[in-house]
């Protein structure tokens, strides 16, 4: 007997709610670890001896691949591979650049720029650990694997040019954005502080990150605006006049990439021009 058109379409809604119940929970538990190996004394070593917290980034990175192992995801799926691995990597460096200089100009310019001392001391962990674990290692677990999910959950009707989104972009910076609000937050450290300026500060770039992630198809050009919009706030000494560069900045990276999106649509349909 053929289901009732109803029931179809509740079983449809319950196995996608359920599907994004486990994703949420994946991310919970990613966390919950972290937390956890914030307690040993292997995150004491690291921080002493490293600088940076490389475990958690292993993490992400171990709970991508397995995801795309035992789900059979291809390695397109999370944006491991790329048909235009050079128009991509203009386009990332293009938009990581001013990310990188103009807050460094800035600062600069009113002769206050300052490299934070720990990294100085830490130079070579902070390169491999900010363009390998964090460029690739977040844009992985957070664009490959979490919002490509969500993507296969949620469908991607909405489009910006020739660029298709859905609501997994807008779900995956918020997740980006809590994991680094509860970055100081530790309740098996008592600590119970967490940082309301970096939930807006990265749900925000989030969005640019997944946007430029439909856009290419690939996670080169993504991780490389991480990369370039880290090398500001990780490597110097914060200040007001750097904040309005970054601000700058990512206003330019948003243009960029809504320019790349049309031209693109433009490309694909010739005839609208």
């Amino acid at each position: 007997m053929p289901r009732a058109p109803g029931r179809t379409s509740e079983s449809s809604v319950s196995r996608r709610a359920v599907s994004l119940g486990m994703l949420l929970l994946v991310m919970a538990a990613v966390l919950a670890s972290l937390k956890w190996f914030d307690t040993t004394s292997w995150a004491r070593w690291q921080a002493e001896q490293l600088r940076w917290n490389y475990a958690s980034h292993v993490l992400m990175i171990a709970v991508a691949a397995v995801a795309l192992f035992s789900l059979k995801r291809s390695r397109a799926d999370y944006g491991l591979t790329s048909q235009h691995p050079a128009r991509e990597l203009k386009l990332g460096l293009l938009c990581a650049i001013p990310l990188a200089i103009l807050p460094l100009a800035l600062e600069a310019s009113l002769g206050k720029l300052t490299l934070e001392s720990r990294v100085a001391e830490f130079w070579p962990s902070t390169l491999v650990f900010q363009v390998l674990f964090v460029g690739f290692g977040e844009e992985l677990f957070f664009r490959g694997f979490l919002q490509s999910e969500g993507n296969h959950i949620l469908g991607r009707p909405l489009q910006i040019g020739a660029v298709r989104f859905g609501a997994s972009l807008f779900l995956t910076a918020l997740l980006f954005g809590i994991g680094h609000w509860l970055g100081p937050y530790n309740p098996l450290l008592n600590r119970v502080a967490v940082n309301w300026s970096a939930l807006l500060f990265t749900t925000l770039s989030g969005l640019v990150l997944g946007f430029a992630r439909e856009l290419t198809g690939s996670l080169l050009t993504a991780a490389l605006i991480h990369v370039g919009a880290n090398v500001y706030p990780v490597l110097f000494v914060n200040r007001p006049a750097g904040g309005a560069g970054m601000a700058l900045g990512w206003g330019l990276v948003v243009g960029i990439l809504i320019f790349a999106a049309n031209s693109k649509a433009s490309s694909a349909n010739p005839t609208a021009r």
